[in-house]
C-alpha cells in the first residue's frame, strides 16, 4: 500500500504550510530519510523527508501551493504500485490562464534580458516563479556550468537556508561537509565556502552578463518582486501586521534614556560577558531591563486573542522576550524563553546564539513561538526614533532607535551625553496610558541605574 506524504505540522499553532519547491519529482526513486521538498510555515523554512523507500507518485501540489497541515500532498509507492499512478503536480498556488497560447513564454523582464544576452531559449526552461513564470534564478541556473545532479543534491541533508545560499552563489553542496547534526549542511557552511579563497575564485567567474544590474526594480533581492503576489513569510507578515494595525488601537509613548552609566559599566563587564559566550550589546541591557520591568508591570506581558467571538486577555507568569531579526525575505522574532531568570552573562550568550542561528537558518519552530513581549532595535541605522506595530497576540512592543550624543543639563551646565530614545507601542484595548507610562518610567530608571540589573 502506498505511503502518504503529508503536509507536516511543525508547530502547535501551525495551520498550513507553503511548498517552496520539490527536490524530488513524480516518478523519482526515493530512499527513507531523503529530502523530498522544502516547506515554509508562517515562521520558518523546514524540510520534509521521505518516510519510506519507493517511487514518488501522485504529487498533488506544486511550488507556491499553500496546503493545510496533515493534508496528503503525494504518495511513496513500491515499484509495482507506482507503475500506472505516477503523475505530475495536480495543483499549484496559481496557474497560467487557460486561454494563453501554448507557445507563450511567461518570463520576467530581467530573465528576458539575461536570456537574450546569453543565448538561452526561454521555451526550454521551466519557470520557478508564480504560475510557472521564468525568473532570474532560472536563467542563472541554465547558464551555470556543471551544476550538480538534482538527485545528488536532494539526497544531501541541508537546511533550506543552506540550499538557497548555495543556489544564489553557485556553490556545489555535494562538495561541502556539514557541521550540523548528523552532518547536515548549515547556512554557515555555505558562507564559509563562499568566503574561502577557493570559493572566491569560483565566484569570481561571472555566471551571467557583468553589465546585468545587481538590483532590479522588478526583481529586488530584498522584498517581493514588483507585480508578483506576496508569498511565504512575506505574505504572513503582511496578513498578521495588517490585522494588528486594523484591530488594535495603538498608542505610543517615547522616552529618552541617558546611557552614561551603561557605557561605563559595559566597559568593565564586556570581557567577562564575552568569556561566557556572548556580547554585551545595548540590546542585552535593554532585554534585561525589559524583563525586570515586566516583572513589576506584568499587565504588558500578555496576549489578547479571539476565542470564538470573544476577546480573551491572558497574562503570563514568565517573560518570553522576542528579539526581532531582519532577514532578506522578511523578519523573524526568535524568543528568549523565561528571560527573567537569566543573568546578564547568560542573557548575552542566549541572544548572541539566537541571532546567529536565525540569520543562518538554523532555528526550529519552538524558537520563534511563545513570545509575550517583543523588542525591535534599529540602533545600527541612523534612525533616532520610530514606532513599531504590535506582534499579535502580544499587547506591546518596544522600538529602539540609535543612541546619539545630545546636550544634557546636569543642574549647572549642559554636558554631552549619549542618549537613547525608545518608543513603546501598546494595545489600548487592554493597556491604559498610565500603565504604559509606569512601565516606561521603570525601564528608564533601570537603564539609567544599570547596577540594579546585576542584582
Amino acid at each position: 500500500m502506498p505511503t502518504p506524504v503529508i503536509m507536516p505540522k511543525f508547530g502547535m499553532a501551525q495551520e498550513e504550510g507553503t511548498i517552496i519547491r520539490w527536490l524530488k519529482q513524480a516518478g523519482d526513486a526515493v530512499k527513507k530519510g531523503e529530502t523530498l521538498l522544502e516547506v515554509q510555515t508562517d515562521k520558518i523554512d523546514m524540510e520534509v523527508e521521505a518516510t519510506a523507500d519507493g517511487i514518488l507518485t501522485d504529487v498533488r501540489y506544486g511550488a507556491d501551493a499553500t496546503v493545510p497541515v496533515t493534508t496528503v500532498i503525494a504518495y511513496i509507492a513500491s515499484p509495482g504500485e507506482a507503475g500506472a499512478s505516477v503523475q505530475p503536480a495536480l495543483a499549484v498556488a496559481t496557474s497560467a490562464p487557460e486561454s494563453a497560447p501554448p507557445t507563450e513564454v511567461r518570463a520576467s523582464p530581467v530573465a528576458q534580458r539575461m536570456a537574450a544576452a546569453t543565448g538561452i531559449d526561454l521555451t526550454q526552461l521551466a519557470g520557478s516563479g508564480p504560475a510557472g513564470r521564468i525568473v532570474k534564478r532560472d536563467v542563472v541556473a541554465a547558464v551555470t556550468p556543471s551544476a550538480p545532479a538534482a538527485s545528488a543534491v536532494s539526497s544531501l541533508r541541508a537546511t533550506p537556508a543552506a540550499r538557497r545560499l548555495a543556489r544564489a552563489h553557485g556553490v556545489d553542496l555535494t562538495q561541502l561537509a556539514g557541521s550540523g547534526p548528523a552532518g547536515r549542511i548549515q547556512a554557515l557552511d555555505v558562507v564559509k565556502r563562499v568566503n574561502s579563497e577557493e570559493g572566491r575564485a569560483i565566484l569570481a567567474e561571472p555566471q551571467f552578463p557583468v553589465d546585468e544590474p545587481k538590483v532590479e526594480a522588478t526583481e529586488s533581492p530584498v522584498g517581493p518582486p514588483i507585480g508578483e503576489p506576496l508569498r511565504g513569510r512575506r505574505r504572513v507578515i503582511a496578513t498578521r501586521l495588517s490585522q494588528s494595525w486594523q484591530r488594535a488601537p495603538h498608542i505610543f509613548f517615547t522616552s529618552a534614556i541617558d546611557l552614561t552609566r551603561i557605557d561605563a559599566l559595559s566597559a568593565e563587564l564586556a570581557a567577562a560577558v564575552e568569556a561566557g559566550g556572548g556580547r554585551l550589546t545595548l540590546t542585552v541591557w535593554i532585554a534585561r531591563a525589559v524583563a525586570a520591568a515586566l516583572a513589576r508591570h506584568p499587565r504588558l506581558n500578555a496576549w489578547l486573542q479571539l476565542d470564538g467571538e470573544e476577546w480573551v486577555y491572558r497574562q503570563h507568569a514568565t517573560v518570553n522576550l522576542g528579539i526581532a531579526v531582519a532577514l532578506e525575505d522578511g523578519l523573524l522574532v526568535p524568543v528568549v524563553h523565561d528571560a527573567g531568570r537569566l543573568g546578564l552573562t547568560a542573557l548575552a550568550a542566549t541572544i548572541t546564539d539566537l541571532v546567529t542561528r536565525t540569520r543562518s537558518g538554523q532555528i526550529t519552530p519552538d524558537v520563534v513561538s511563545g513570545g509575550t513581549f517583543s523588542i525591535s532595535n534599529l540602533g545600527m541605522y541612523p534612525v533616532k526614533r520610530f514606532t513599531a506595530i504590535i506582534n499579535p497576540p502580544e499587547v506591546a512592543i518596544l522600538a529602539v532607535g540609535q543612541a546619539q550624543m545630545q546636550p544634557v543639563w546636569n543642574g549647572a551646565v549642559f554636558e554631552p551625553r549619549r542618549v537613547l530614545e525608545v518608543t513603546l507601542s501598546v494595545d489600548h484595548r487592554v493597556i491604559d496610558g498610565a500603565v504604559a507610562a509606569a512601565f516606561l518610567a521603570e525601564l528608564k530608571a533601570l537603564l539609567e541605574a544599570p547596577a540594579r540589573l546585576l542584582l
